[in-house]
């Protein structure tokens, strides 16, 4: 099966080489029209020993076309492929987490079969990620589907159907499994340099609590992974880290959120008066 990967970002330099070694052949790598896309795209072309082409230079030779762009650029995309002839009984996919299939609509009705195949897993440059643990989630037309099922099978990886209208809540899990996580651990950091800690203080120090704290909740669930002033109910220690976080920008915004949804499912001491705490405003 030959494969044309629209797109050369962090998901397709993870993606071209895997299906390669999966028995696919990568017949294109397609371009946008800016500078850093081109040499993106020429470098992974370089490496899976293909061609690198612009977009208005596609048409559709391969059997199974997958688009790989950003969510914003899907359906543009969609509409200038629709215009090329040829794509009767081809495959077009999707890897966009939060728009279903129906953003392809233009290439369906000029005959291909397409569907959305998402692998829930973050994608940065520089690393690669085992296909073989992640999940991808399915949604589209029967034929679509079969072919994505095989792609997810010759990488070893699972596959699941997706409603489209669970779509949107399912990308938002997959925000706050990594990216979200991010975004609170920066806000550690900048809650420690506050504390006068250097960057390298920072990751020493969060790093052996970070991963047992994943190691926990993977093995045991939320609530057993769960420990800390909160669970303790500890009133005068939640209220003199509000009061101390005032001067770190944005942090107590983060703390309240995290707190208000922790009261909601995870065990806790004294649930009203933390509930209160975090909701008056007053003298902090």
């Amino acid at each position: 099966m030959t494969v044309t990967l629209i797109g050369a970002g962090s998901l397709a330099h993870a993606l071209g080489p895997a299906l390669k070694s999966a028995g696919y052949k990568i017949d294109a790598i397609v371009h946008r029209h800016n500078q850093a896309s081109r040499k993106r795209a020429a470098a992974l072309a370089k490496k899976l020993k293909t061609k690198s082409l612009s977009l208005d230079q596609v048409i559709p030779a391969s059997q199974i076309i997958w688009l790989c762009h950003t969510d914003d650029s899907l359906a543009e995309t969609a509409r200038l492929l629709a215009q090329q002839p040829g794509w009767k009984n081809k495959i077009v996919l999707h890897s966009s987490g939060a728009l279903t299939s129906d953003v392809l609509a233009p290439l369906q009705a000029v005959g291909a079969h397409t569907a959305s195949l998402h692998p829930m897993m973050t994608f940065v440059l520089g690393t690669t990620p085992r296909f073989a643990d992640v999940p991808f989630a399915v949604e589209g037309d029967r034929r679509a589907m079969a072919a994505a099922r095989q792609i997810v099978k010759a990488l070893k990886a699972e596959i699941f159907e997706i409603r489209k209208e669970a779509k949107v809540l399912y990308h938002a899990l997959g925000s706050f499994s990594s990216p979200m996580i991010v975004a609170t651990l920066v806000t550690a950091e900048r809650v420690g340099t506050a504390a006068g800690l250097t960057r390298k203080q920072l990751r020493t120090i969060m790093r052996p609590i970070l991963l047992q704290t994943l190691e926990n909740y993977l093995k045991g669930g939320p609530a057993a992974a769960f420990s800390g002033p909160i669970k303790r109910g500890d009133i005068n220690t939640i209220h003199r880290h509000l009061q101390n976080l005032k001067d770190v920008p944005g942090a107590t915004e983060v703390y309240r959120a995290l707190v208000k949804s922790a009261l909601m499912d995870l065990p806790s001491a004294h649930k009203e008066e933390l509930l209160s705490l975090v909701n008056d405003s007053v003298g902090l």
